[in-house]
């Protein structure tokens, strides 16, 4: 299975921290039910949600840096075998 490029942002809040936002499945957060997308009920899609938030820009990359399989998993599609 291929995976998609890594589309992480990194935005500077109104209270200058910074968040990082990433695109999730939308089943793997347990917004979508896995058995409603089995039986094609349903789908799965990405939703750009804030993952994590920090004093700096550098250490929101660091954190992804440290966390990226983690992220990249979170970021893949529940598919159907």
């Amino acid at each position: 299975m291929k995976t998609k490029k890594l589309e992480a942002e990194v935005i500077e809040r109104s209270d200058k921290m910074w968040m990082l936002c990433v695109p999730v499945s939308s089943v793997r957060i347990g917004e979508t039910d896995r058995d409603l997308v089995k039986k094609k009920a349903c789908v799965d899609y990405l939703r750009h949600i804030p993952i994590f938030i920090a004093k700096s820009r550098f250490d929101c990359k660091k954190w992804l840096d440290e966390h990226q399989n983690v992220v990249v998993k979170l970021g893949t599609l529940y598919e159907v075998a």
